[in-house]
């Protein structure tokens, strides 16, 4: 699962029409579009704000929109850059400042295009992982061994708590979480006892 690094500002400038991409990092689409009215009340002059989204696991939530420009030359050539990057949970908005030249179909779907790919290349890609989250108590002779699984798991450890036994909150990919379970009865002879708190990509 891929989705932007941090949300970013570039701009290209096409016959006089000034387009600028913003993008914006969101997991829901209630929340897409209250950034895309929020962009289009601070900015009331531009001439268009023209956005797409993709939204859930495979970006199975998508839409766009022309906002005003000729039907399919505005919001699909930005929603095919998220596609194409196989980009989720990001929203690119373009807003385009009309400079008194007509571009035409084809002139416009190339620029809204760009202005979404120069905006993704800037907020970068990254690749998120589906982590198990877990609460491990183990016996403090045993905290050793469980801290040296982690570290070969390559697991985090987002933090302790020092009672009658010592409490690991830790964080494990998916796909580790049945050897996990393994290792963990293993070494604790059913003398302790852990949780999934759930599951969340990181």
């Amino acid at each position: 699962m891929k989705t932007i690094t941090r949300e970013a500002e570039t701009a290209i400038e096409t016959k006089r029409s000034r387009f600028i991409g913003r993008s914006f990092i969101r997991q829901i689409p209630a929340e897409a579009l209250a950034a895309v009215e929020k962009l289009r009340a601070h900015e009331r002059d531009a001439t268009h704000h023209c956005w797409a989204y993709r939204i859930g696991r495979d970006g199975e939530q998508a839409r766009y929109n022309d906002d005003g420009e000729p039907q399919g030359t505005a919001g699909p050539p930005i929603l095919e850059v998220l596609k194409k990057n196989d980009v989720t949970n990001a929203l690119l908005v373009v807003t385009r400042y009309y400079g008194g030249i007509k571009l035409g179909a084809g002139g416009l779907a190339r620029a809204y295009g760009e202005a979404a790919k120069r905006v993704l290349e800037e907020s970068g890609i990254k690749e998120l992982r589906l982590m198990a989250e877990i609460e491990a108590a183990v016996p403090y002779p045993l905290l050793g061994a469980l801290e040296h699984y982690l570290a070969q798991a390559e697991a985090e450890v987002a933090g302790k708590t020092f009672g009658e036994f010592v409490t690991v909150r830790l964080r494990i990919t998916a796909d580790r979480q049945d050897d996990f379970e393994a290792f963990y009865a293993r070494l604790t002879s059913g003398k302790a006892s852990f949780s999934i708190l759930g599951r969340e990509y990181k």
